[in-house]
């Protein structure tokens, strides 16, 4: 439910401010929420040095989610934009989970996902072909 509110909520804005400076004040309004929970929770800031660069897409990717949503969203409507969002994370996260990358455990594919993915699948088709 959160992201179907983020999406709406991005796409109006878009269209009040235009996608890059909606996506900028997004994440201004994220720092500046991220900093008084640091501060109100007196969490230890640990440096950043010394984690891997890899670690730090997580803020590059985050980004992008937002603008791509926000296009995908006036280009598709909300159903279609979270429905290809939602797959695209599922067989993503199941590749990720089958060879166990970026250091996650691994969780080998098994026949029932491929089911389950065929399923999904089919509605992805139907909603979009509708």
């Amino acid at each position: 439910a959160i992201i179907a509110i983020m999406i709406l909520s991005n796409a109006i804005m878009v269209e009040v401010l235009g996608n890059t400076a909606s996506v900028l004040l997004n994440h201004i309004i994220g720092l500046s929420v991220a900093l008084i929970v640091l501060l109100i929770t007196k969490t230890n800031w640990h440096s950043v040095k010394g984690i891997p660069l890899f670690y730090l897409l997580a803020g590059i990717t985050g980004l992008l989610t937002v603008y791509l949503s926000n296009i995908a969203f006036i280009a598709l409507g909300a159903t279609i934009t979270l429905m290809l969002s939602m797959f695209g994370r599922l067989i993503t996260s199941s590749i990720i989970d089958h060879f166990g990358l970026m250091g996650m455990t691994r969780y080998p594919f098994k026949p029932m996902k491929l089911i389950g993915l065929g399923l999904m699948s089919i509605g992805v088709l139907l909603i979009v072909l509708n």
